[in-house]
């Protein structure tokens, strides 16, 4: 990023974490000390305080607790976080238990008993070894319930989607929750850019979705997706990774760790370059993780993390169908001119510890994020350049007993995050930056408190109920001169949704269940929702608009389990959904801006098989996903039962990977869309399916894996996704809002691990 847009990280002496907590009450005491001066310096309005409308009155230096709004939520929320804070500082001293339960099992950030609970889905560093892995969707890619849907070929925020929440917000992304170690890579109002995260720095990903989402994150439709570094007492080997490829691609990452007694250090550097697929599209990222932890006694542990990513990337921008075909890899004279271009930086400081008893378990985090994001977007919509600092918390305690003879684990649990960011929109004068007709404060609160409890109704029947109560505050501020803004932008809206949650899980087999459920998720907008940009350049100006809360009330049956060499992950669900939030484009891409919907409806059916086919020295695995999905309107007054624009009627991938035990390995996989996918609401535009064949293959000894990977060797044309959706296709003929997908490429890379 130019150090035009580049700024001073002045909070960083603010935050000062010990490095190593020498017990949980140190580092609870470290939380409540540091967490209020934080707020104090960057606040300069309520923590949960409503908007105080005047150029001078968000100004005062103190920390105000609930200063306007009815206080009920903000106490009752914040004073239970700080209990749950406080209580990992206590002393957990074993109670003995009135019966004998199967043992805790902590993984990732959720606690689990031993009866075989739902656990989300996981995908590890492995699964990606041995591979070209250049985009979101080479990670992620045979994950169950995932749409992701490429935009140029890179790390480029993909359209991603769980259950089809979000499908319509690229490139600030919301629908779900973007975490690393649990807590927060995305702001306070539920938006993110997912080009700021890299798999590669990660030892594991997880997946939330459904029930499990509701436990981690009820404040988004969609679920969770939650990037864990190096965690736990065993330690992290050594290892490098390097690839070049087609489209001038280069991609490194290395990490290591080291480990003494119950000290321990982790960090991880990657670097990724490409000139790209298509003109005007060319990327470079570095990111950082590094981390440092202490193991407390009975299984605890404190762990303090930094992590960093700076991406850079040209946005070559979307065509309209016929020259999608014919010149796949051009852009359009509106690119040429403007030079769409977005360049964004982060830092996360986070500290988080947990501590185990015999019949409890309590966890606790905080974290802060300093975020600056620079998009020149075209003529259209201007420039955005934007600051922002969040400041998130999360705790929880579990304990269990015994009531009228059956076991319960109750779970207690809180989210809280508050973000400040101050917004300009400048108009884009050909590439070059122009005259300011913009500012805002931007103030987001979002805030959860859950209560759960797991009923053991018979050796292999667990039944669940639990209720969230979910908090947020939206505020806007002009920030623009008196008198320079036609409509002042300054908006405030609050929802405090109640949200409950029942499920039965059927352990069938020692390692299969069979779960149904009902649960309720509610998602406030983000400000990319509730600010518009309108007017014709050069004369551009900006308005807000009130929209209201979406919510859901999801149900679900589904299986996953394993037997012998197979192994499976299969849901159905049903959501109906009141005022979704859709975004709109012109038909040049350009945003129109966000409505609420009437009465929506989200079927679909997640799938997800492993099958071992050989395993006699020899091994040939099978790994197939499938996403089937209906979005629909429910008797709209315009649209009737449309489909939703935007969301492919049927995804889904697979490869079978065969390895001999000498270490050659290889692969052939498939990658489709199937049906039509509207570009539409009112279904006049739509585009085709596609399929694409990958082949992959090397060798791999106990420290070295070379490998050579060939994408899409076919040259298949494809669209990839489209820039936004429409309402109605007035002219689809002229409307550019296309984005081709990349041809044939290839890869050759090395891995070396200690």
């Amino acid at each position: 990023m130019s150090s035009t847009h580049s700024r001073n990280l002045m909070i960083l002496p603010t935050i000062r974490f010990r490095l190593v907590a020498t017990s949980v009450s140190e580092w609870s005491s470290c939380v409540l000390q540091r967490a209020a001066p934080v707020a104090a310096v960057y606040d300069r309005r309520p923590w949960f305080g409503a908007s105080e409308h005047g150029r001078d009155a968000h100004v005062r230096g103190t920390w105000v607790l609930s200063a306007v709004i009815d206080r009920r939520y903000s106490y009752a929320i914040w004073g239970v976080a700080a209990a749950l804070v406080l209580s990992c500082g206590f002393s957990l001293r074993a109670v003995e238990p009135t019966v004998t339960l199967p043992p805790w099992i902590v993984e990732g950030h959720a606690l689990h008993d031993g009866a075989g609970a739902p656990a989300s889905q996981i995908v590890t560093s492995d699964e990606w070894a041995g591979r070209d892995a250049g985009t979101l969707t080479d990670f992620l890619g045979h994950a169950a319930g995932l749409i992701m849907q490429e935009s140029f070929g890179g790390f480029e925020p993909p359209r991603l989607s769980i259950r089809g929440s979000g499908l319509q917000s690229a490139p600030s992304s919301r629908g779900v929750a973007l975490l690393l170690d649990g807590l927060p890579l995305g702001l306070a109002d539920g938006s993110f850019n997912s080009s700021l995260i890299d798999p590669q720095l990660a030892q594991r990903i997880e997946i939330d979705r459904g029930l499990d989402a509701w436990r981690e994150a009820p404040a988004t439709m969609g679920g969770a997706l939650n990037l864990v570094g190096a965690r736990g007492a065993s330690p992290v080997p050594a290892a490098v990774h390097a690839e070049a490829g087609s489209f001038g691609a280069l991609r490194a990452n290395a990490s290591d760790g080291w480990t003494q007694a119950d000290l321990s250090a982790h960090g991880a550097v990657s670097f990724s370059r490409q000139d790209g697929y298509r003109d005007h599209s060319g990327q470079e990222r570095s990111a950082f993780f590094g981390s440092l932890r202490e193991a407390g006694k009975s299984g605890g542990e404190s762990t303090v993390s930094v992590y960093y990513a700076r991406p850079d990337y040209d946005v070559p921008g979307p065509l309209t169908l016929t020259q999608a075909q014919s010149a796949p890899r051009s852009v359009s004279t509106d690119v040429m001119r403007d030079q769409p271009r977005r360049e964004a930086e982060a830092w996360q400081l986070a500290a988080t510890t947990s501590a185990q008893a015999a019949d409890y378990a309590a966890e606790g985090g905080i974290a802060w994020l300093r975020t600056d994001d620079f998009f020149r977007q075209l003529q259209a919509n201007g420039i955005s350049d934007s600051q922002s600092d969040d400041l998130s918390l999360r705790g929880s305690i579990a304990r269990r007993f015994t009531i009228a003879g059956s076991d319960n684990r109750v779970r207690l649990a809180t989210r809280a995050s508050r973000g400040w960011r101050d917004n300009q929109r400048l108009l884009n004068n050909a590439g070059q930056t122009g005259a300011l007709f913009g500012r805002d404060g931007l103030y987001a609160t979002t805030a959860m408190l859950s209560l759960e409890d797991d009923i053991t109704l018979t050796s292999t029947l667990t039944a669940t109920v639990g209720v969230a109560e979910v908090y947020t505050q939206r505020d806007i501020v002009d920030r623009m001169p008196a008198g320079t803004t036609p409509v002042p932008t300054t908006l405030s809206l609050g929802a405090a949704p109640t949200l409950p949650q029942a499920s039965l899980r059927w352990s069938f087999r020692p390692e299969a269940v069979f779960f149904a459920g009902v649960s309720q998720a509610a998602e406030a907008p983000t400000f990319d929702d509730l600010i518009v940009v309108s007017g014709v350049y050069p004369r551009l100006s900006r308005r807000s608009q009130p929209l209201q809360t979406q919510r859901a009330t999801t149900w679900e049956v589904g299986t996953r389990g394993a037997h012998g060499p197979f192994s499976w992950d299969v849901t159905a669900y049903r959501g109906d959904w009141i005022n979704e939030i859709l975004r709109l484009a012109d038909a040049k891409g350009a945003a129109l801006g966000a409505v609420n919907a009437g009465p929506t409806r989200h079927l679909g059916v997640e799938t997800t098989a492993h099958w071992l086919l050989l395993d006699q020295g020899q091994r040939l695995t099978l790994n197939v996903s499938g996403e089937w999905n209906r979005f629909y309107f429910k008797n709209d007054p315009v649209f009737g039962r449309n489909r939703l624009a935007g969301a492919p009627p049927h995804i889904g991938s697979a490869e079978l990977l065969y390895e001999h035990p000498r270490g050659f390995f290889g692969a052939a996989g498939l990658d489709w869309t199937a049906g039509q996918t509207p570009v539409d609401h009112a279904g006049r535009m739509t585009y085709g399916g596609h399929t694409l064949t990958h082949l992959r293959a090397g060798w791999r000894s106990k420290a070295w894996t070379f490998f050579v990977d060939a994408r899409n060797i076919f040259d298949q044309w494809h669209i990839a996704s489209t820039a936004g959706v429409l309402d109605i296709a007035r002219n689809p003929a002229a409307t550019s809002i296309f984005l081709p997908g990349a041809g044939r490429g290839f890869a050759i890379g090395c891995e070396w691990r200690r």
